[in-house]
Formats: C-alpha cells, structure tokens, sequence
C-alpha cells in the first residue's frame, strides 16, 4: 500500500519539477546537474513526501531524487536558502544513487561501494561512534535489515567526509545512461 502511494505521488510529482534558483554553491549545483545527467529525478521539497521530519530520500524504483529543506514552508514546494543540512541532505542521497548504478540501474536495488572491513574501517573514519549507533538504532526501529543499514551508514559517512564535487565524477563516471 504504502510503495503504491509513494509510486502515485512520485509520478505526479515529476510533472512539477520546479528549477532550483538558490543552489549558488558551484560543487553542489555540479553534483545536481550530474544526477540529472545520470537521469534522476530530483523533485525538493515535495509536499507529500517531506513529512514527518524527513530530509530526503532516493528510490531506485522511480530513479528519484527527494530534498525536504530544513526551512522549507508548509504546503509548498518553493525553495528556500540551502542550509549546510540541506548540502548535506543532497550528497546522502546522490551518493545512494551511486550505490544504485553500481549494479545497474532499473533493477531495485542498491549495493555499497565499500564491503566488510573497508566499509567499517571507511564508517569509522568519518563518524563518531555516537552517530553510528544512533543511525543504527534509527533504521533497525524502522525495521530495515543489515544489507539497508550498511547501505545508509556509508551514505551518511560519503555526506560526511566527501565533497560534492568528487560525487559528482564518480556519479558521472559510474552511471551514464
């Protein structure tokens, strides 16, 4: 029920794909231009899906991309000025885009980049153990499995410690359409 509401929303919402005018940071807007290059979707701050304290998500099914802006206003998808969550809301789920290109596209699913100890020892690196086992706790309450926890933990270590830019080369080098 809930993936066919998101499916119906999702493919409305890409009739009103509105230009981003505020994304002034050159690294970012790179990153930006580069998804839509590899032919994601990008819709901000959506009204049905930026709910419920969410900053954005990615779905390989539809090939989406979603910021929710931390300053966004209610009942509307106007974009406001990008905060530093906001960056970092966008390379979160540009870099699950990449996990999805790494074994293709169209086909549901998403993959690290990194396996076992080098995504540990790369997780470990880029986040404090407090922020590991928050995120930990987060997703297991929301009944994801280890394959999606390992998947979200590298994605929030990518936000962390790698910048748009070098997102943006490996998105254009990984995932051409």
């Amino acid at each position: 029920m809930f993936r066919k509401l998101v499916s119906s929303v999702l493919g409305l919402s890409l009739l009103f794909v509105p230009e981003v005018k505020a994304l002034d940071d050159p690294t970012h807007k790179e990153l930006w231009d580069s998804l839509e290059r590899a032919g994601v979707g990008i819709l901000l701050n959506d009204t049905s899906l930026c709910e419920g304290g969410v900053s954005g998500m990615y779905s390989p099914a539809h090939r989406v991309l979603v910021v929710c802006q931390d300053e966004r206003l209610p009942l509307t998808t106007k974009e406001v000025e990008w905060s530093d969550n906001d960056f970092d809301t966008l390379r979160h789920e540009a870099h699950h885009v990449l996990q999805d290109c790494l074994d293709g596209f169209d086909n549901d699913t998403i993959v690290p980049l990194f396996r076992d100890d080098n995504l540990r020892e790369f997780v470990n690196n880029a986040l404090t153990e407090k922020q590991i086992g928050s995120i930990i706790k987060i997703y297991k309450e929301q009944g994801a499995d280890n394959d999606v926890i390992k998947t979200e933990l590298e994605a929030f270590a990518v936000a962390a410690s790698v910048s748009a830019g070098t997102i943006a080369q490996s998105i254009d080098k990984t995932c051409q359409v």
